[in-house]
């Protein structure tokens, strides 16, 4: 440590004056920084003491002593620098403090135990958040009491921290989380009907809370462009649900097309902050959709923004001719890829698109070749992916070969007269083009029979010439967008944005636990969807502050950090045999105190003591 002279000079008056303060050097990672460690005020010693004195403040803040403190002016000086500095005198006034509440009495070592240890970190976080979006008021404006409020809280929370059904979630309650310690409400002896109940309360007031959640989210995080990301995804349910009129069979996004399936539409912003949620029925077609949100949106969201209309960004599965047309009606701006296959249109182009195309870098080894085309109402810009290109190479290829070696395991058994009949040969080829359907389609089969047309006796393939133009559209795609005047990376960047309604899907089915579904009625299954949306805003919440502080942790990653830090009752005995508990959280470690930090969490439980009985 050293002594630096600062010297500030009034502008208006000239007048200077000087001020000295002892300063440590440390090393990062970007060099050697310095910081200062206590102000010192104007001093009048003599520069060549100033090595000394540095000397002197450095021991005692270690708790050290030096060969200099046996100069007498310069022991008093830095004793009365550290009598000033402020945080001795923070740190005296604490221990006055902690020494006049303190109460001491004997305890026998060998009794001390702890009970009900319960999680409160992962708590603590989704608590902050809650409070800080304002759940509280927002479901108070709904007309729902303390008791409501504070069982909404629960389910919510719950599904945040420790994904479950209704059931589990209040099995979580009891037995593993210092939640219930957090609420203004007591709900030690809540039964599990209330948590079931609770869901039907909030799906009620459904369209209010997520309007006055995305006006409160705006608030916290601002500057968010209007840049609005909307697709479906389906789940699937456990059991049958003859009662339940969302549950129906469709083409399900997890392979689970052996199961009921329901619904759930997203809209979110390019932060991934969700602007509304709707829900359908499992065999809801994609595109007749759009109609429906647009109307939606048409009432909570565009009166915030009177002047302007927010940027539609889609995927292929919604964005049909028709939607577009719909979109250009209404006169929102969009930017899609269109279903049908646009590319097929650019066949050319894309014969020598990395030789004419602009290169763009996307990482170390990947690059996008775009090239921009104007159309009317707006401009389409052609794309090869390098990373796109590559995996559906490898995916053709893998189908392929499976392909290949199914009808070769076919042409084996038709030529040793294991199958010869001509149907039954046709049947299994037909079963083998709906397997592999993406490729099946650019071979031409044909089966040879015998001279008296009856029996099969040999199975021929070839490639139609379709194969070698899919070949040359891999990895290709083609942005729609009515913004001419955006360069074509731009617009490319732009379209990405949708992993962040895809990243939304993920959290919500694994971070989450909204699949499988288990409830068998359509409004508890509403309920149980609605919640995990809810329990989305809190933890899109949570990423975003951490992301605000250059930290991009995911809350997976945070709960389980989080999850050591817990509350417990310590149980002790006294010199004379009572026995005492005492009821606090853990000491945070240096991980949790540094999440703690960047969400601005503040543990709001005290230490609680009782004397709860005498040893005999």
């Amino acid at each position: 440590m050293f002594i630096r002279q600062i010297v500030t000079t009034n502008k208006k008056t000239g007048a200077q004056y000087i001020k000295h303060c002892l300063v440590e050097s440390y090393r990062t990672d970007a060099g050697i920084r310095q910081r200062t460690i206590m102000h010192l005020g104007a001093l009048s010693l003599p520069k060549s003491e100033w090595p000394k004195l540095a000397a002197i403040l450095e021991a005692r803040l270690a708790g050290q002593s030096t060969l200099f403190e046996d100069d007498p002016g310069l022991s008093n000086l830095a004793a009365t620098m550290m009598e000033q500095a402020t945080f001795v005198k923070t740190r005296t006034n604490d221990q006055t403090q902690r020494e006049s509440i303190r109460k001491l009495i004997t305890i026998d070592l060998n009794s001390i135990s702890t009970s009900e240890s319960r999680s409160l970190g992962p708590e603590l976080a989704a608590h902050t958040m809650w409070q800080r979006l304002g759940l509280g008021p927002i479901l108070e404006s709904c007309g729902l009491s303390a008791t409501q409020i504070a069982l909404a809280e629960t389910v919510v929370v719950g599904r945040l921290v420790a994904p479950d059904t209704e059931l589990g979630t209040w099995q979580w309650l009891k037995n593993r989380t210092a939640l219930l310690e957090l609420l203004p409400v007591d709900l030690q002896t809540v039964g599990k009907d209330p948590i079931y109940e609770i869901a039907d309360s909030l799906l009620a007031h459904k369209e209010r809370i997520e309007r006055a959640l995305y006006q409160q989210e705006r608030v916290i995080f601002p500057e968010r462009p209007l840049l609005f990301l909307y697709d479906l995804t389906n789940t699937y349910f456990e059991g049958r649900c003859f009662q339940n009129n969302l549950a129906e069979l469709g083409k399900s996004k997890e392979k689970r097309a052996d199961c009921p399936l329901v619904t759930l539409a997203l809209l979110v912003d390019s932060h991934g902050f969700p602007i509304f949620s709707q829900i359908y029925q499992g065999n809801q077609s994609e595109p007749e959709t759009l109609e429906a949100v647009l109307n939606r949106l048409a009432g909570d969201a565009l009166p915030l923004f009177p002047q302007f209309r927010p940027t539609i960004v889609m995927d292929r599965g919604i964005a049909t001719k028709e939607n577009v047309a719909l979109l250009q009606a209404r006169e929102y701006q969009y930017l899609i890829i269109e279903r049908r296959p646009v590319e097929k249109e650019y066949l050319q182009e894309f014969t020598n698109a990395k030789e004419s195309f602009e290169r763009f870098p996307v990482s170390g080894t990947e690059n996008i070749y775009l090239k921009k085309l104007p159309i009317p109402n707006g401009c389409r810009v052609l794309c090869l992916s390098e990373g796109r290109e590559q995996k559906e190479m490898a995916m053709d290829a893998l189908k392929e070969r499976r392909f290949i070696e199914d009808l070769t395991r076919l042409k084996t058994s038709v030529g040793k007269g294991t199958i010869t009949l001509e149907r039954k040969v046709w049947e299994r080829v037909g079963r083998l083009k709906e397997r592999y359907a993406s490729v099946a389609r650019y071979y031409e089969i044909n089966l040879q029979l015998d001279g008296a047309q009856k029996k099969a006796v040999d199975l021929i393939w070839d490639k139609r010439p379709l194969r070698d133009e899919r070949s040359i559209l891999t990895g290709c795609y083609v942005i729609e967008t009515t913004h001419m005047d955006l360069p074509a990376h731009e617009i490319w960047e732009l379209y990405m944005t949708l992993t962040k309604v895809e990243a939304a899907f993920r959290d919500l089915k694994t971070d989450l636990g909204m699949r499988p579904v288990y409830h068998h009625l359509a409004e508890r299954t509403k309920g149980h969807l609605f919640i995990t949306v809810l329990a989305y805003h809190l933890l899109i919440g949570i990423e975003e502050t951490l992301c605000q502080n250059d930290d991009h942790r995911r809350w997976s990653t945070i709960k389980k950090q989080l999850s050591t830090h817990q509350r417990t009752t310590v149980i002790m005995t006294d010199a004379d045999k009572r026995i005492h508990h005492c009821r606090i959280s853990g000491m945070p470690e240096s991980a949790h105190q540094e999440i703690y930090r960047l969400l601005n969490v503040k543990d709001p439980l005290k230490r609680v003591n009782q004397m709860a009985g005498s040893r005999l």
